[in-house]
């Protein structure tokens, strides 16, 4: 998803590059509902998640308001990127070498490349995914759990405060610690709900230990090891770290490989982080994982 991001920022550029080479160009403002119309078929595809589905939604007042408050703000860039545009092109004298269709096409160029990059549907799965896993572990509705899992969030907001370079030793003994008042089921969503939450280095290295200990993982409801690697930031020293960790434990206990995510999954990560510090780590993750399964697949 990390990896995918810049591509789709400059995907997403070539959309407000038509309007503002229009503008350039002097072009007729007729140019600007095109655009307009061209901007909101962007939100339809990149975000359907935001819009109604079926055709009965269609006939609420509020998929309208939606509607007409997006084709709004639309509207509003895009007269704001061609009056940039005819500024600037005013002011140098500049004469198109180009017709009006080559900017109408860049924009809507924007849209079939974004979507190639982006699966807002894959996406919001995962979301989904990562969320109802979160609530199978703790339970919010019954009060007294709830009660557990606010302690168990206060006593982990001290590891925001350690600095960058916290070793994951100093990282153990602040949960061995914590493990005397919490639950581990409780530490385990509290540190999730921190890690999607974009938390600091030691919260996401206690991720990293408490989802790949062996006897936790068992322990733990869910499926630890893969939620974990879910929400792993784009860092290869933390990846290896967590691959390194995950290994030894499934040498400890193989039947952990099932909470464990698959060597399909584990390759794609692989595949992003060739010639890196977790290069190897996930190398040697896979073997152990495909070692740990039982032949054919049969318990």
């Amino acid at each position: 998803m990390h990896n995918r991001m810049p591509w789709l920022m400059g995907a997403t550029a070539l959309l407000y590059l038509g309007p503002l080479m229009a503008g350039l160009g002097g072009y007729g403002w007729p140019l600007v509902p095109v655009f307009t119309l061209l901007f909101l078929l962007w939100q339809f595809i990149i975000r359907p998640q935001n819009w109604p589905r079926q055709f009965h939604d269609w006939t609420q007042y509020q998929a309208w308001a939606t509607l007409c408050s997006n084709a709004a703000i639309q509207l509003l860039f895009v007269t704001l990127l061609f009056g940039v545009g005819r500024g600037i092109g005013g002011a140098l004298g500049f004469i198109p070498p180009y017709s009006e269709m080559l900017p109408v096409a860049i924009s809507f160029l924007s849209i079939p490349l974004a979507r190639m990059i982006w699966d807002p549907w894959k996406i919001n799965e995962i979301n989904g995914f990562l969320d109802h896993a979160i609530d199978q572990i703790a339970h919010p509705g019954n009060p007294v759990e709830r009660s557990e899992l606010n302690t168990a969030r206060r006593m982990i907001a001290p590891l925001a405060d350690l600095p960058d370079d916290t070793t994951p030793a100093t990282v153990a003994q602040h949960l061995l610690a914590l493990s005397a008042h919490a639950e581990p089921a409780f530490i385990r969503t509290a540190l999730f709900e921190r890690a999607r939450a974009g938390s600091a280095q030691a919260e996401i290295i206690a991720m990293i230990l408490h989802s790949t200990d062996p006897a936790l993982i068992v322990q733990v409801p869910g499926d630890g090891p893969t939620l974990a690697l879910a929400l792993l930031p784009d860092d290869p020293e933390l990846i290896s770290l967590f691959a390194t960790r995950l290994r030894d434990a499934m040498a400890q206990d193989p039947d952990i490989w099932g909470k464990s995510p698959s060597a399909d999954l584990l390759a794609e990560w692989l595949a992003k982080h060739l010639n890196s510090a977790a290069e190897t780590p996930l190398r040697d993750l896979i073997a152990a994982t495909n070692a740990a399964q039982p032949a054919d697949g049969l318990a």
